[in-house]
């Protein structure tokens, strides 16, 4: 038989209005009734009816994660998974849900879009990257729709989630320069995410200030299904003779590369970027802290939610610190 809630309420000791409110998560309940009638929901087994409670409060309690063109790479790239943890954690202390929105090519992922914010399936939109001139972007933003990008905004007065990437990038390269290293290679993914373009970025920087001449030979950006066989591919068209070092944009980048470097019995030591303590051999990665971005990408959300209902615009930008881990 299905719990109502005049059963939670008498559990919890307050009036099923307080219920309602709590389920609704209005910011006049105190921390303290809030964890009170959740526990008795959690041991009654209460599960509010979302329908008739988005008819109400005018919330979904549903947010939408855009996952970037190449979705195939989301499920790859353990960044990705790493950072949904995250988001997922805190969505649940909020009772929100979650929805993934992909599409086949650009014109399917905008469709989608649409839907998302015209039929009201969602409250905001979480972008798990960033590009520039991403029409996705500029539909949710001419139609004041809540959202942020999990990366670096390119248009003004957008809210984000982010790592200083072109520091990261530019610690990863002079991690190996204080070693004394100056032939050192730069390999990563699509050229388009600002990620890239930023890590890159922060490579040019080191090298520029311990006055090494940027060698283009040494660059190379990879696209695909498989980054890891489109790095390998790449690896062919390197000088390894030349190199000392790597700086690699992720831990698939380094994949790509361990794998020719063991093919060609090679050794050269890696750095590249992860949030867990990568599988493969590399010399140290730049932990980016992505649970945290995943966590701090909803909590921001939510106020840009918040903010939207009581009509003001206000531009978040969140950054999250990374780390060098040796092994």
């Amino acid at each position: 038989m299905r719990v109502t809630i005049k059963e939670v309420a008498k559990l919890a000791g307050v009036s099923p209005s307080t219920v309602t409110r709590v389920v609704q998560n209005k910011s006049t309940i105190s921390e303290e009734t809030k964890k009170r009638v959740r526990a008795a929901m959690k041991e009654l087994d209460y599960h509010p009816n979302l329908n008739a409670r988005s008819l109400v409060s005018q919330s979904t309690q549903v947010i939408g994660l855009v996952l970037p063109d190449d979705s195939d790479g989301f499920y790859q790239n353990p960044f990705f998974p790493t950072v949904l943890r995250g988001i997922s954690q805190v969505a649940s202390d909020y009772d929100y849900a979650i929805q993934l929105s992909t599409g086949q090519d650009e014109k399917h992922r905008l469709e989608n879009i649409k839907q998302m914010i015209f039929g009201k399936r969602v409250d905001g939109l979480i972008f798990l990257y960033s590009k520039p001139n991403d029409p996705l972007v500029e539909f949710a933003a001419s139609n004041q729709f809540p959202f942020l990008i999990l990366g670096k905004a390119v248009l003004p007065f957008i809210s984000l989630v982010d790592n200083d990437n072109i520091k990261a990038g530019y610690d990863a390269t002079k991690y190996f320069i204080d070693q004394g290293y100056r032939k050192i290679a730069f390999l990563a993914g699509n050229k388009e995410l600002v990620v890239s373009q930023d890590r890159f970025a922060g490579y040019k920087q080191a090298l520029k200030e311990a006055a090494i001449p940027l060698n283009e030979s040494l660059v190379k950006f990879s696209f695909g299904f498989l980054l890891e066989d489109s790095i390998y591919k790449s690896m062919e068209k390197i000088p390894i003779n030349e190199i000392e070092a790597f700086v690699t944009s992720d831990s698939m980048a380094a994949e790509g590369a361990l794998q020719y470097l063991k093919d060609k019995d090679q050794q050269l030591p890696i750095i590249t970027f992860d949030s867990i303590k990568p599988r493969i051999d590399v010399e140290a990665y730049i932990d980016i802290n992505a649970i945290e971005l995943g966590k701090e990408s909803f909590r921001t959300l939510f106020q840009i939610i918040k903010d939207s209902k009581e009509n003001k615009h206000i531009c978040y930008r969140q950054l999250i610190q990374h780390t060098i881990i040796t092994r």
